[in-house]
């Protein structure tokens, strides 16, 4: 009986363990030692896809920025979400998630900061000051340095509205490496009303980002 009863035990913890690790699903790279997790039902958006929206009408300085990415990956809760909309700056209403690991530039590298990386959706600094209007409604909802193991940087919550568009909110993950040549980019984002009827999973995918550097 006791050894039966052992070995009910022993099955019950390896399917319980089994269903935890089917609620996740990890994006990694081991080349630039950064990963997440997302949960099994997000769908991935074509790598492929992602680069073509990227450098669909982008200026020189947009290709170049494009030619140093060393990882991306998007995810979304909702099946019709293209890559498109990943990088536009409306919101969906749904959630997304988005990484972008890349080079920096010699002048990006030397001048990179906790503000520049704050600012690099939109210029949250200016905002913040009253210095900008070129989005209405900002809102700084949170702001917290962030130190990892291969990076450092900052993660920064805030809401606000696009021209001819819905208030969004965005929680955003910008750390720099040890070294300064390389930035790590994570963002989940949708409509503020979304965001909000999603908050503990929209927090849960934030919190896993992680970034260990390059070995």
């Amino acid at each position: 009986m006791k050894a039966r009863a052992l070995f009910l035990t022993i099955a019950t913890v390896l399917l319980l363990s089994g269903c935890a690790q089917s609620s996740q699903k990890y994006a990694a790279n081991k080349d630039v030692g950064a990963y997440f997790t997302v949960p099994t039902k997000w769908i991935k958006i074509n790598e492929r896809s992602l680069h073509k929206a990227e450098v669909a009408g982008a200026d020189a300085a947009g290709r170049e920025k494009a030619s140093l990415v060393l990882w991306q990956e998007a995810y979304t809760k909702h099946p019709l979400i293209s890559a498109k909309e990943i990088f536009g700056i409306n919101p969906t209403e749904h959630p997304i998630a988005f990484t972008r690991v890349r080079q920096l530039t010699m002048a990006e590298s030397n001048g990179v900061s906790l503000n520049s990386l704050r600012d690099l959706i939109i210029p949250v600094t200016k905002l913040y000051a009253g210095e900008s209007s070129v989005v209405s409604d900002f809102v700084l909802l949170d702001d917290e340095e962030m130190i990892e193991k291969g990076a450092r940087g900052v993660r920064t919550t805030f809401s606000f509205t696009p021209p001819g568009s819905k208030n969004e909110t965005v929680k955003q993950t910008a750390l720099i490496s040890d070294d300064r040549t390389t930035l790590y980019f994570f963002i989940v984002r949708c409509s503020t009303k979304c965001f909000k009827a999603n908050t503990e999973e929209i927090d849960k995918i934030s919190d896993s980002f992680t970034v260990r550097g390059v070995r």
